[in-house]
């Protein structure tokens, strides 16, 4: 039995477990239902089943969630919730259905234009077709327990957003390795564990941090890879990331709710209102502008593309960034992935190339 299989095992002993894989899903909702909402974010597996439904094109993350469905990983999930983003990933929903080995899945609609006028109505209606399902299946989402997963998750996001900050005065305490296993640990945990455990991090960290080599501040951007080994490759080079977009990172900390708003409301206004991921349209020059600001606005020097092979959304968006912000004088660098096959040889010396040449900027 494999690490992920024993933690869902052991999990699910106490919990319902509702899987889901990408931020457009409130799991807010699942949460304030009295279900676990369990990201599934991929998983080093030897794949065995997967190319008899997929082509060999697809992302590793969702070549790796396909064949643990079929190995029987995921089998005590209570249900999944996958959502509308990119192509692969609504292939990868029909395929996933057809199996019949989880009980309950829910397909959350996400408008693809948050600009239309018609997309804050259809967003509302998807949140309340969302409430019937967790209600009918899973458990009643009332006015107290939304309002209290929203508080409890916008909380967690407050504290994870410090240690970003920290991150930069104490490299030595918060390593890179460590930071982005504790990213992954929150979508794996207990919620209020999770919050408790960052309380007790931010508390143990001392005044005064240990003196170290200056760092090379650079942006991190990209798809859902918050593995550890690239964060220590960067490391290792010299720099530190200062700040990410990455869906598993940086994306997580744009979903606070306001908590003024009618819980629902709030909800899908932050869906419409902040940026996310390039499957969704807010404008031809969104994405560009968005970057540019948070990266002037870390002061990294450099910007480390960290994709996914074969994430077409990204890559598409790819050119046009690194144009805009090479124009404006911001090196960049392509590393292009495929867990867990990727040369780590090859990609360290790429990235201690690239860190030897911000260093002198």
């Amino acid at each position: 039995m494999s690490d992920y299989q024993t933690l869902i095992s052991s999990l699910s002993k106490k919990n319902t477990l509702i899987g889901f894989f990408c931020p457009y899903v409130p799991e807010e909702m699942i949460h304030a239902a009295g279900a676990f909402p369990l990201r599934l974010m991929g998983t080093p597996i030897k794949m065995s089943h997967v190319h008899a439904y997929l082509p060999l094109n697809c992302c590793y993350f969702v070549k790796s969630s396909l064949e643990s469905l079929l190995q029987g990983v995921l089998d005590l999930l209570k249900g999944v919730v996958f959502s509308h983003s990119c192509d692969t990933m609504q292939g990868l929903a029909d395929i996933w259905s057809l199996q019949r080995r989880i009980p309950l899945q829910f397909n959350f609609m996400m408008p693809s234009n948050l600009d239309s006028e018609f997309s804050y109505e259809y967003l509302r209606a998807e949140m309340e077709r969302f409430k019937h399902f967790l209600e009918f299946y899973v458990g009643k989402v009332t006015p107290s327990s939304i309002k209290a997963s929203i508080r409890l998750y916008n909380q967690i996001r407050e504290k994870i957003e410090t240690l970003y900050t920290l991150r930069k005065k104490y490299p030595k305490e918060i390593s890179g390795k460590d930071f982005a296993r504790l990213i992954r640990a929150g979508y794996l945990m207990d919620r209020q564990q999770y919050l408790e455990l960052l309380n007790g991090l931010l508390r143990a960290l001392p005044e005064k941090a240990e003196e170290t080599e200056p760092l090379v501040p650079v942006f991190l951007s990209g798809n859902m890879v918050h593995m550890d080994s690239y964060f220590s490759l960067i490391e290792e080079a010299g720099a530190i990331i200062v700040k990410d977009d990455l869906c598993s990172g940086g994306r997580f900390l744009d979903l606070r709710v306001q908590e003024d708003l009618d819980p629902f409301e709030g909800l899908t206004l932050r869906y419409l209102q902040k940026r996310l991921c390039p499957t969704k349209f807010k404008g031809a020059y969104a994405r560009i502008e968005t970057l540019l600001e948070e990266v002037q606005t870390s002061r990294a020097k450099g910007v480390i593309f960290l994709l996914y092979k074969y994430c077409e959304n990204h890559f598409f968006d790819y050119p046009d960034l690194k144009q805009a912000l090479e124009s404006k004088g911001i090196p960049t660098l392509l590393l292009e992935v495929d867990d867990p096959a990727t040369s780590q040889g090859q990609m360290k010396i790429r990235i201690q190339a690239f860190v030897e040449m911000l260093s002198p900027l």
